[in-house]
Parts: structure tokens; C-alpha cells; sequence
């Protein structure tokens, strides 16, 4: 099992303006995260007056919560193949640094009392339905 340091030093290669290094590093799911970018699919989360900040990316089946300062995300993907070592990163954990690098999501502000909530949201299984997800 890969070290989140490992998994955020991968991160930190990132460079937006090198889409064929990051393909040559990330492969597949690169070209993932970057449709994930352009169909405006990231999320920043500011809660007030907290100044605290959820980021979430959209996935096909549900809502991820990536927690970006310790190279998280709370899909499959990473459970499977980051967490055993078979991928440096998810699709969505690059999505996420990557739309963070470009100012690239959509800021999304709320108030500090619903965080709880919506965080229990966010880590409960919903899945998007067929017309959401488009």
C-alpha cells in the first residue's frame, strides 16, 4: 500500500501545460480527469464563516469527496487500484488538481451549519442518476 505522501508527490508532477507528460504518467486516467475539467464537473466547497473547503468532483455513478491535502478520494478507483498500489492516482484526484491549478471548478459557497450535513451526504452512496450525470 502506497504512502499518501507517495500518491501526492505523484500529484505534484501535474502540470497543466504538459498534457503529454501528464498522459505518459497518469495514462487513461488523465484523459479522464481532463474531460472530468472541461464538462465542469469539480467542485470547491467554501464554507462561511469558517473559511473551511470540501472539494468534490462529480463522477459518473455519484459524488466524490476528495480530500486533497492527504491525496484522498472516496471512489473505487482508489480504493482498488491507488490503495494497492496499481495507480499513482484516481481520475478524480487529478481532476481535482488539476482544475485547482487552472481556477477551473465551480466555487460553491454555503454556510458553516451545513457541513455536517452535507458532508454525511457526500459519504453516503447516491448514485447520479442518468439525466443528472449529463
Amino acid at each position: 500500500m502506497p504512502d499518501y505522501k507517495d500518491v501526492l508527490a505523484s500529484l505534484a508532477r501535474i502540470n497543466p501545460e504538459d498534457p503529454e507528460g501528464n498522459c505518459a504518467l497518469f495514462g487513461e486516467r488523465y484523459t479522464k480527469a481532463w474531460e472530468t475539467v472541461k464538462e465542469d464537473r469539480v467542485k470547491k466547497y467554501v464554507f462561511q464563516p469558517s473559511g473551511k473547503v470540501v472539494w468534490i468532483v462529480v463522477g459518473r455513478e455519484r459524488e466524490y469527496l476528495i480530500y486533497e491535502k492527504v491525496a484522498y478520494c472516496s471512489c473505487p478507483d482508489f480504493f482498488f487500484a491507488v490503495m494497492d498500489g496499481k495507480a499513482f492516482a484516481c481520475s478524480h484526484l487529478i481532476a481535482q488538481r488539476l482544475a485547482e491549478s487552472m481556477g477551473w471548478y465551480d466555487l460553491v459557497e454555503e454556510r458553516d451549519e451545513l457541513l455536517d450535513t452535507l458532508t454525511a451526504e457526500w459519504r453516503s452512496y447516491h448514485p447520479i442518476s442518468e439525466e443528472a450525470s449529463h
